[in-house]
């Protein structure tokens, strides 16, 4: 039973997760590509694909856990419980959204610029906006180097004012003309591409290991 278990998540399952977490890669790489233009994504797009990885590897580590006695056993709980962990961890930490072939200057002209039109006032510091009005701090984050930015909102219940901010961020970012950074865009484009032949390769692989 745990021989043919392991057989369905290595010629099924996991290609199958690759698959999935390939089109997540390939479609932002693509998407930042083709326009030429910066954009938001939500995390939750992050958070829900880590839960399609890790969720296989966790059922697997039990049937392992299950069959396996002594040390190995104990060691398949510890990886369990790391991998809980970090669940744990993405789900803390994935909040937001993420901004994908920006650079600092683009990031913060959008983001003002949003304000603006929403008629948000606000009070700017290193790495934070405080909404003054809706007692609000956006908390922002940009890797330069990437070109890829993070935000999200620091305190609960302003989901709403959050979305119309990221709403008003990527539409500047649709009609105007700023500069760009697509090293996140084309590492996103590779990491899919190499994603793909994962999801291949693995398919084969449980197909002649189901063959032996």
């Amino acid at each position: 039973m745990n021989l043919d278990f392991h057989e369905m998540m290595i010629s099924i399952v996991f290609p199958i997760i690759f698959g999935f977490t390939a089109i997540y890669f390939l479609t932002v790489g693509l998407r930042g590509i083709l326009t030429k233009q910066p954009f938001l994504v939500s995390n939750r797009w992050v958070l829900s694909m880590m839960f399609v990885v890790l969720i296989p590897m966790i059922l697997l580590n039990v049937s392992s856990s299950l069959s396996l006695p002594g040390s190995f056993n104990v060691m398949n709980w510890v990886t369990l419980l790391i991998l809980l962990v970090v669940l744990l961890m993405m789900w803390y930490q994935l909040k937001g959204y993420t901004a994908y072939a920006v650079t600092d200057a683009s990031f913060r002209e959008a983001l003002l610029a949003a304000l603006e039109k929403l008629q948000l006032p606000y009070e700017e510091s290193l790495s934070v906006i405080r909404l003054t009005t809706v007692d609000v701090d956006l908390q922002v984050a940009i890797q330069s180097w990437m070109g890829t930015g993070i935000i999200k909102v620091k305190q609960r219940g302003y989901n709403s004012v959050f979305r119309e901010v990221v709403n008003a961020m990527n539409e500047y970012f649709r009609n105007s003309s700023v500069p760009t950074k697509m090293i996140s865009c084309v590492f996103y484009l590779v990491t899919g591409g190499i994603m793909v032949a994962f999801a291949i390769g693995m398919f084969f692989i449980g197909r002649n290991f189901g063959t032996i």
